[in-house]
């Protein structure tokens, strides 16, 4: 027999603190959801079945935990709401992650990345309650993982592998999509970099090892976002920052700051978003280079001007620009920052600041630039010259660049830039009577069968 629901006063008692009704509840969690490209419909009665035992399916838990953290201003897991979700890998994963170790959590999830069995379910364990990131670079000395004597000798030329294979899969990141050889680059982490970590070095290789692990990482923590999966990817992000202190590199522990930002407001979590921002900037001080300095000035710039704060958004992104116009260095993506992406981040800005005519001028300069090959950068622009366009009530002109932004995305693997289109053929939606509206609405549908 199924044992009988028991009340979830836990979720009663938040929701009476927050001063909810079911309604509200429920309205939160589908914006959250849409926010992550989900459609939910959820209404009081599915809030009801909750407060009466009932569990959601995963990861709405993890939203649950999310919208009433945003509400009383602390963080909440599904844990504290009373409706955490299962492990499907019988608490093995989940006692993993609980290690200090990071390259033992490291290889624990990419092992589970590069099962097929276990795949599906990883996104959906305990792994949607993200762990806390700790920010505050100077408040513990960098400590190196312990070295295992029984293994091999790491060689010295390991971390330009390393780095190397980070510039290739980012190309073909842009290329392709985050979705294209995601599971590839968890196989290698597990099988290659891994056991490096390790590996008896002298103290100046195995930094050097675990700064291009750390880059490793966070390129499948951007890829594991894209493809949908922020939760999980906070993992992937935390323990890069973990492996980028152990390194004590200062830079790419402000770039994981950064990209940990960017992911908050995409998120709308804007107060988090903030926190990192801020974080990243204070991390990097004038001790890193200037390509990165104006990398973490645009960014903290959109996120600023997603708050609403928008005379601190205009300095960010003056600051930016005086940075990169200072920036020397080899091109890679740690070593550099590109004028396009200034200028789609620029655009960004705008936008979010209501001035969609300066927007667009940038998004023009950002697209001349890129590289045709790059098709997920294409996609992205021209869905934000579709949103801006449509800002400025120009819908034939913004329906012309979403037909582009499908053209680009069909190159893409699938799962890439998730949710992206729909978000865009929602926008379009008040306009759906006209022809070439309801023609690309058409033409996304059945691209998505």
């Amino acid at each position: 027999m199924t044992p009988p629901r028991r009340p979830n006063r836990m979720l009663a008692a938040l929701l009476a603190e927050a001063d909810w009704t079911a309604t509200d509840l429920s309205r939160a969690v589908n914006a959250l959801g849409a926010a992550r490209g989900l459609r939910l419909r959820y209404d009081r009665t599915s809030v009801a079945r909750w407060l009466n035992g009932a569990r959601p399916r995963p990861p709405v838990g993890h939203l649950i935990g999310q919208a009433l953290s945003h509400r009383l201003g602390r963080r909440l897991t599904p844990q504290d709401t009373g409706l955490p979700d299962p492990d499907p890998t019988g608490g093995a994963l989940t006692s993993a992650l609980r290690r200090g170790d990071p390259v033992h959590r490291l290889t624990a999830l990419c092992r589970a990345e590069t099962d097929p069995a276990r795949r599906a379910d990883l996104a959906r364990t305990v792994l949607s309650t993200p762990p806390p990131v700790f920010t505050d670079w100077g408040s513990r000395l960098p400590t190196l993982p312990p070295a295992d004597p029984r293994a091999p000798q790491a060689s010295a030329d390991a971390p330009a592998r390393l780095e190397a294979m980070a510039a290739r899969s980012s190309l073909l990141g842009e290329r392709y999509g985050g979705a294209h050889g995601r599971s590839a680059l968890a196989g290698y982490l597990a099988t290659e970099v891994a056991p490096l970590l390790t590996a008896p070095a002298g103290p100046g290789l195995r930094r050097a090892l675990l700064t291009g692990a750390a880059h490793l990482t966070l390129l499948l923590a951007g890829r594991t976002c894209e493809t949908g999966h922020p939760a999980l990817a906070q993992h992937y992000y935390d323990i890069a920052l973990e492996l980028a202190h152990a390194a004590g590199d200062r830079a790419s522990y402000a770039i994981v700051l950064r990209c940990l930002s960017m992911q908050a407001h995409q998120l709308g979590d804007h107060h988090q978003a903030l926190a990192f921002a801020e974080a990243a900037i204070d991390t990097a001080g004038s001790a890193v280079p200037e390509a990165v300095r104006a990398y973490l000035h645009a960014g903290r710039a959109v996120v600023r001007a997603g708050a609403g704060r928008s005379r601190a958004a205009s300095a960010d992104l003056l600051l930016a620009e005086q940075h990169l116009a200072h920036a020397t260095g080899p091109e890679g993506p740690f070593t550099s920052y590109p004028e396009t992406a200034l200028r789609y981040q620029r655009a960004e800005v705008l936008s979010s600041l209501g001035d969609h005519k300066a927007a667009l001028s940038e998004l023009e300069h950002s697209l001349a630039c890129r590289p045709a090959d790059h098709h997920k950068a294409r996609t992205l622009l021209h869905v934000q010259f579709a949103h801006t366009l449509l800002a400025l009530d120009e819908v034939d002109a913004a329906v012309e660049h979403s037909f582009h932004a499908l053209r680009h995305h069909g190159q893409l693997a699938a799962g890439s830039v998730h949710g992206t289109l729909p978000r865009l053929a929602h926008r379009l939606a008040p306009h759906q009577r006209d022809p070439h509206v309801k023609a690309f609405r058409e033409r996304l549908r059945a691209t998505a069968r």
